[in-house]
């Protein structure tokens, strides 16, 4: 079986350990993107092997910018967002351009790997590909 390909979209270090820790019981293999250009690299070298993506809107409209593009490529490819706890209308946005779901922060271990269990369990059930230990990568 392939290991989960996650692109991961995040200036913050604490961040993306934060993600590699939630993801610490799989095999998903997590491709950081630091910054817009990264990003629209995977996706042009990697995105149609993506199994899903986590967005941090903390950037403001740099990660929206992304999604977006993400989502008009690949739509069907599962989305998590996270922001900050006070921007409420970055939520609004992440669903209006294809975010499976958006979490606020601070986000815990626990709960960021059941949301992200969540949303590969909804996308496992239509292509057959689950999360079995996370490798990370930049």
């Amino acid at each position: 079986m392939k290991s989960p390909l996650i692109l991961l979209f995040t200036r913050d270090g604490d961040f993306a350990r934060l993600v590699c820790e939630a993801l610490s019981q799989t095999d998903a293999v997590v491709l950081i993107a630091r910054d817009v250009r990264d990003g629209l690299q995977i996706l042009d070298q990697r995105g149609r092997e993506l199994d899903f993506a986590v967005m941090d809107f903390d950037d403001g409209c740099r990660g929206r910018t992304l999604l977006s593009a993400v989502h008009n490529c690949y739509e069907r490819l599962p989305i998590v967002v996270t922001t900050s706890e006070k921007a409420e209308r970055a939520c609004f946005l992440a669903y209006a351009n294809g975010a499976r779901t958006c979490l606020k922060k601070p986000l815990s271990v626990a709960g960021l790997a059941k949301a992200i269990a969540d949303v590969t369990d909804c996308a496992a059930s239509s292509t057959s590909r689950g999360l079995t230990k996370a490798k990370h990568y930049e």
